[in-house]
């Protein structure tokens, strides 16, 4: 199996105006933004791309005013950079788009309502016209080619997973295992034909959770993906390091820590 091909993009600062808030469930909330900076643009004597995201897991940073102060810091633009202001320092999580149409110049991006974090709070109170800046991404790792596709995640994952189902062919063998911490969760997902979606309820204190869910190991010619909690990746890193797996069939992505502000909320 060959490694995934991956793009990398200058990173550009963009402000974008909320124009649409969808509940998709009780539990995830899909945020559409649009705006002209989305499109190649100049700003300070500088000449933007426009914004792309073509692999399935990328990822974006989104830039929020401090809860406690309602201060926003902002990073500098540079040449295909960004620079990060020292006092305040600018507070930022990283999510993952969920759809980007350059024909219609929408982009969404969806939260889960857990009732914590920052990202997850400015979800639950966001309001239409609201301006949000945004970053990235700056590589991107398309659709891998492979025999069968595994996707691991938790209610954090559902936007990539979301993401690689409707990526992949209509004739890909995938399967798909989401945990879920609420009925609530589930949502429907387009998918190919033959497509198996399971939904598992779930404890996120449970580090072994992954694990269980791949016994036995898949074959080699299986792509594995999995984005989660940390001690549930971590415990399925572990798990397959001793299987007889190509290391470029495996992407295992920490998404957030237990106990500790989330990378992605």
């Amino acid at each position: 199996m060959t490694a995934p091909e991956k793009r990398r993009f200058p990173i550009t600062l963009r402000a974008l105006q909320v124009t649409a808030i969808t509940d998709l469930s009780p539990r995830l909330r899909r945020v559409t933004l649009q705006g002209d900076q989305l499109a190649a643009f100049e700003a300070d004597g500088r000449q933007h791309p426009a914004f792309e995201s073509p692999g399935p897991d990328d990822h974006i940073k989104l830039f929020l005013a401090d809860p406690d102060t309602g201060a926003l810091s902002l990073p500098v633009q540079g040449d295909g950079r960004l620079h990060w202001p020292d006092n305040p320092p600018a507070l930022s999580r990283e999510y993952t788009p969920r759809g980007f149409d350059p024909a219609s110049g929408r982009l969404e991006i969806d939260f889960v309502l857990h009732g914590h974090g920052v990202a997850g709070t400015w979800a639950e109170q966001v309001q239409l016209g609201q301006v949000l800046h945004l970053g990235g991404p700056r590589v991107s790792v398309l659709l891998p080619q492979a025999d069968r596709y595994l996707l691991i995640g938790d209610e954090t994952a559902l936007p990539a997973i979301a993401n690689w189902l409707e990526m992949l062919p209509s004739d890909a063998q995938v399967t798909a295992h989401i945990l879920i911490e609420s009925p609530d969760a589930r949502i429907d997902l387009r998918a190919p034909e033959a497509a198996q979606i399971n939904w598992h309820d779930y404890d996120s204190g449970d580090a072994q959770a992954m694990v269980r869910l791949i016994d036995p190991i898949p074959p080699r010619g299986t792509f594995i993906w999995a984005g989660g909690e940390r001690a549930a990746i971590t415990a399925l890193r572990a798990h397959l390091s001793g299987a007889d797996l190509d290391p470029q069939q495996l992407d295992l992505s920490n998404y957030w820590t237990l106990g500790q502000a989330a990378v992605e909320d």
